[in-house]
């Protein structure tokens, strides 16, 4: 657990330090939320770009198959 600073019985010097550590420690959470926002943002679109992909590749084996089954059909009737 944490002790709390008490910044008023530090030296001039050394509470510049803290109060500056402290600050750079807020900022760098910021920057890292918004990093991580960004990531988050970024997967999902290439999540979204990948399922349509997938859907149209799918899409596409199903009509090939299709052809190809009526192809077949039409050069042998006798087995369909």
């Amino acid at each position: 657990m944490r002790r709390p600073i008490n910044l008023a019985r530090l030296t001039p010097l050394r509470r510049g330090l803290v109060l500056g550590f402290l600050r750079g420690k807020r900022q760098s959470r910021k920057e890292l939320r918004a990093l991580a926002q960004t990531y988050d943002e970024e997967l999902l679109a290439l999540r979204e770009e990948f399922d349509q992909l997938a859907l149209a590749h799918y899409r596409q084996c199903l009509n090939d198959a299709i052809d190809e089954a009526r192809i077949e059909r039409a050069a042998n009737p006798v087995l369909h």
